[in-house]
């Protein structure tokens, strides 16, 4: 499967001003089982821990997100950045394109808004997994 990548020229300032693009659930739920996706979900630990969280995705409640997405950081870090898209999740998919676009100034370059967030996800039959506490960053 290929991933529509939305990129304008060579001038990382000019692509981190375009719109970041919305990844269906299916099409995202691909992605995870391919192992190709790096989830990074958005919300307070409360809803993760009543709901679970993308099994394997990075729990960073949103107002963190410009701490952990730095170069070095445990998001930026999960793998070589050409091989792996980003999607950041929330719970109805309106807070997260705040943080990617975030993240797109930071350097990631495929970057996704999971769309309708985690209930769009869940709906569509998502697998989900427990939050363990220690993982909240």
């Amino acid at each position: 499967m290929t991933f529509a990548v939305h990129e304008i020229g060579e001038d990382r300032a000019i692509e981190a001003e375009a719109p970041v693009l919305r990844l269906p659930p299916s099409q995202a739920r691909l992605a995870h089982a391919r192992g190709r996706a790096v989830f990074v979900d958005l919300r307070m630990a409360q809803e993760m821990k009543r709901t679970g969280i993308i099994p394997g995705a990075f729990p960073c409640p949103h107002g963190l997100t410009d701490l952990w997405i730095g170069p070095g950081s445990p998001v930026s870090s999960t793998g070589p950045a050409d091989e792996k898209i980003f999607v950041f999740c929330c719970g109805n998919g309106l807070h997260a394109p705040q943080a990617a676009q975030s993240a797109r100034h930071m350097g990631l370059r495929q970057v996704f808004v999971l769309d309708g967030g985690m209930d769009a996800w869940l709906a569509g039959g998502g697998s989900v997994a427990a939050l363990d506490q220690q993982q909240v960053h």
